[in-house]
């Protein structure tokens, strides 16, 4: 009967991250593309980027807060992929530099906290209901793959105007998608505890207990430098590659190359969490991500680039599922969500919209060159996975209570 239970709850899991993925491949694969379509310059298109992940860093705590205090979880999901259409819908309108760029940071705030949210809900019922997390997020990769292949085939085809309806369809399929979310089973093994105990919308104690860690934190700044060193690579490989002669296609194909291989890791993510552990999967991201960007500021021929994308297997999912491990292993249940945003906070907002901006800045003077500056920020935060070692046993976290006053 539990067995029967969690694959229902991996079921639905695994299609609303296809529908979340869906949208987003678009956006993530070729909107820089789409501003530049629209006469803006790379200067304008590092600012819309950078800022609107910096705005995604200071809203996710905040939504994910929000989401603890909801007996069910889709509710606050639903709520901003409503907000995701709204957006969406509001591009078809916009043609000047200001009004896209607001549309773009209320586009980016309506995701901020979704895949969060759901990663904590997909992890602790894994936990509960004994199915393979990595199998439910994979799907999310195999959508974002189709999606970026399909998405380019058809700008070929017509032009970078059909993004705006991907979007819009992307928009609408995750929250239908979002209404079919599963109930977390409730745990009668969790102990009570002083802090989030109550269903509050906004427990900034249980925040603060998260960030006053200072070994949680640690881990958290030295997984945002591994991931922040994609921000080249996110904001401004489609514009290259097109400037030297890429189809559309060939760079939605080139995308999913790194999708493959990523879903390939997600596939067998127990075995390779147990074998490895997070701080091993952290170490082995940031070392790929040194040997990744190195190549790819060289302009390699294309064979060497394909070789170069199957590479995302280890900078992006070894580095990320290392982060997600670690999270749900150390935090109270009740913060979980909190804690994941906080995650995403920092390496998909803060560290990425800084590194994004700055290294907008370097490709709009040196174009390829820029991702050398990708390449540094790999090189630190493999100095820093490194000297985890001096400072975390890999064993769980113990997180003071906050005394009520």
């Amino acid at each position: 009967m539990k067995q029967n239970i969690g694959r229902i709850f991996a079921v639905k899991i695994s299609i609303s991250f296809v529908a979340q993925f869906w949208g987003m491949a678009g956006f993530v694969v070729f909107f820089a593309a789409w501003l530049a379509h629209n006469g803006l310059s790379e200067f304008q298109i590092a600012l819309i980027l950078g800022v609107s992940q910096f705005v995604k860093s200071l809203f996710a705590p905040f939504a994910a807060l929000f989401a603890d205090g909801f007996k069910y979880k889709k509710t606050p999901i639903l709520y901003m992929n409503f907000l995701g259409i709204i957006s969406a819908s509001a591009l078809y309108f916009v043609d000047e530099y200001v009004a896209i760029f607001i549309v773009t940071i209320f586009y980016s705030i309506s995701s901020s906290a979704i895949i969060p949210i759901l990663d904590g809900l997909s992890m602790k019922g894994a936990e509960k209901l004994k199915f393979d997390y990595g199998h439910t997020r994979l799907w999310g990769s195999v959508s974002f793959m189709v999606a970026a292949i399909v998405c380019g085939i058809l700008i070929d085809r017509w032009n970078l105007d059909l993004l705006l309806p991907w979007l819009l369809f992307g928009a609408v399929i995750a929250l239908l998608a979002g209404l079919f979310l599963p109930v977390l089973p409730s745990s009668k093994m969790t102990k009570p505890r002083k802090v989030g105990t109550k269903s509050k919308r906004f427990d900034m104690d249980g925040a603060l207990t998260l960030v006053k860690q200072p070994i949680f934190m640690a881990i958290l700044v030295a997984i945002s430098i591994i991931l922040a060193s994609h921000s080249v690579y996110y904001g401004f490989s489609t514009i290259h590659w097109q400037k030297i002669g890429y189809s559309s296609d060939l760079i939605g194909i080139l995308w999913a190359v790194g999708i493959v291989a990523e879903v390939l890791l997600f596939a067998y993510s127990s075995k390779f969490s147990l074998l490895l552990g997070p701080r091993r999967m952290i170490i082995l991201g940031a070392a790929a991500a040194v040997i990744r960007w190195t190549i790819t500021a060289f302009d390699p021929p294309l064979y060497l680039l394909f070789i170069a994308q199957l590479l995302h297997a280890f900078t992006f999912a070894a580095t990320y599922l290392g982060a997600l491990h670690l999270i749900t292993r150390s935090v109270p249940e009740p913060l979980i969500s909190t804690a994941m945003a906080i995650n995403a906070s920092l390496n998909a907002g803060i560290f990425m919209a800084l590194a994004m901006f700055f290294g907008g800045l370097l490709y709009s003077e040196y174009s390829n060159w820029a991702y050398l500056f990708a390449a540094i920020l790999a090189v630190v935060g493999l100095v820093f996975a490194l000297g985890l070692k001096f400072i975390w046993d890999g064993q769980a976290l113990v997180f003071e209570e906050i005394e009520e006053k």
